[in-house]
């Protein structure tokens, strides 16, 4: 029986600090599993809560985001020193093909699912290839994932996707081009199945945008709520979603009834220029339109947390961005702040843009991938200098994070919600994302007294 090693490798800098409360299970190493033969053995190492030993075994596949490459490409040469076939994949890989070749014996770029058992057979017969092309597979064929491979007993959340692809190709996201532009829904029946065989009963809807982005879309979400609350299914949901999800009022009710307690809504910015230039073009229309402070009010009144992200670094940006942010999330009452500094990962517009000019400031890649982690600026923008930066986003964060702040806030979610399971899961998460900032890089080297002096003036007109 062939010994199969699946592993998910982590950035040595994480992204919250509380990882047990937070922490979700990957659902690609799964996927492989669901389609690997029978006769495999098949175990993981997830690096997210667990640390790396070495373990035996017949062949390695690896999986690999942009900020964890660089200890992806360590791991595999582990093995591949010990003569153990290595395989790769996963969305750097495929942006990156040529790169990963010089680290692993192969890799799969795109969707893996189809193409994996091809790679098993291939290295079983001796004639393992060094690159495959995986298509962007119909999801009505898509498997079950076997998270019977998992450590179950440590995640608090499960996870499962109902969707994949994004017509949107935003400028600084790689999911267009690893899925496709097509958004591909799974059968709902399929979905309510696999649903109630996840042992959790906290659920991460990781599809990119579970609204979608059609009327057809919004019907078939309809029609998965409706199903959970006819099936009596006891779940709390947290769902990644853009501020379409507020358009309607019936659907935003019916998520709430059925469990949805926490939305995660890329609001990327204020500034129409930086939308714009974000190809962001839902969210230009409904903020020129008066209407996203409205949707908030909508979602938070029915009982579901708002997770706003914003990305700030832009060429479009200068330092007034930081105090115009501040005032809108707290005008709006957003109930969690995600703030990240734009990023040019592999794959995108961005990236290609910056790598053009050569604005790229480090290049010594690979070991460069480890700060591609939305907390670093990787180029000079254009309107500000790095520190001006770092420093509006210490301040900004100082503000949000302050203890009178989240006290505050966490008051306002529970009566706004009416839910004390909404006001709880705010509480954590912005105790996670605070305990993040107050231990990162960023708060220890810019958190000092000019802050105060530098961006107090601008926050005069703040709506508290």
């Amino acid at each position: 029986m062939p010994r199969l090693l699946l592993i998910n490798p982590t950035n040595i800098h994480r992204g919250l600090g509380n990882i047990g409360s937070t922490a979700w299970p990957p659902l690609n190493l799964p996927y492989l599993a669901a389609v690997t033969p029978k006769h495999y053995q098949i175990s993981v190492i997830d690096e997210n809560i667990e640390p790396f030993e070495f373990q035996k075994a017949d062949i390695v596949g690896i999986t690999a985001y942009t900020a964890t490459v660089t200890r992806a490409y360590e791991i595999a040469q582990i093995y591949r020193k010990k003569g153990i076939p290595t395989v790769m994949g996963g969305i750097h890989v495929s942006m990156m093909p040529d790169e990963a070749l010089q680290y692993c014996d192969a890799i799969v770029i795109g969707e893996a699912e189809e193409v994996w058992p091809k790679v098993l057979d291939d290295f079983e017969s001796g004639n393992l290839k060094d690159r495959y092309q995986g298509p962007l597979i119909n999801l009505e064929n898509v498997p079950i994932p076997r998270r019977d491979i998992l450590k179950n007993s440590y995640y608090r959340w499960g996870s499962i996707q109902t969707s994949r692809g994004c017509p949107m190709n935003c400028s600084f996201c790689s999911v267009t081009a690893f899925n496709g532009r097509r958004f591909r829904r799974r059968p709902l029946e399929s979905v309510i199945e696999e649903l109630e065989q996840i042992p959790q009963k906290r659920i991460l809807l990781s599809d990119d945008n579970i609204i979608g982005y059609s009327q057809q879309d919004s019907e078939w979400l309809h029609s998965f709520f409706s199903k959970i609350l006819e099936k009596n299914i006891k779940k709390t949901f947290f769902a990644q979603t853009s501020i379409l999800f507020g358009e309607s009022p019936e659907l935003v009710r019916l998520a709430a009834r059925a469990g949805l307690k926490i939305v995660f809504v890329g609001m990327e910015s204020v500034n129409p220029a930086t939308l714009q230039a974000y190809g962001k073009t839902i969210n230009i229309e409904r903020l020129r339109q008066n209407l996203i402070k409205d949707y908030i009010k909508r979602i938070r009144s029915a009982g579901i947390v708002f997770l706003g992200a914003f990305i700030i670094g832009s060429d479009e940006d200068d330092v007034s961005v930081f105090s115009s942010t501040l005032e809108f999330i707290k005008s709006s009452h957003i109930d969690v702040l995600q703030v990240t500094k734009l990023t040019p990962l592999p794959g995108t517009q961005l990236w290609k843009t910056l790598h053009e000019n050569n604005r790229i400031l480090d290049q010594n890649f690979p070991e460069a991938w480890k700060n591609y982690r939305f907390s670093r600026m990787l180029y000079q923008p254009a309107r500000m200098s790095i520190e001006e930066v770092y420093e509006g986003y210490t301040y900004l964060k100082k503000i949000y994070y302050s203890m009178w702040e989240t006290i505050k806030r966490t008051f306002s979610t529970l009566i706004t919600t009416k839910s004390l399971i909404a006001a709880i899961i705010s509480f954590r998460l912005n105790a996670s994302y605070r305990m993040a900032f107050r231990d990162s890089e960023n708060y220890r080297i810019y958190n000092h007294p000019n802050l105060d002096k530098k961006f107090a003036p601008m926050l005069k007109n703040v709506t508290h």
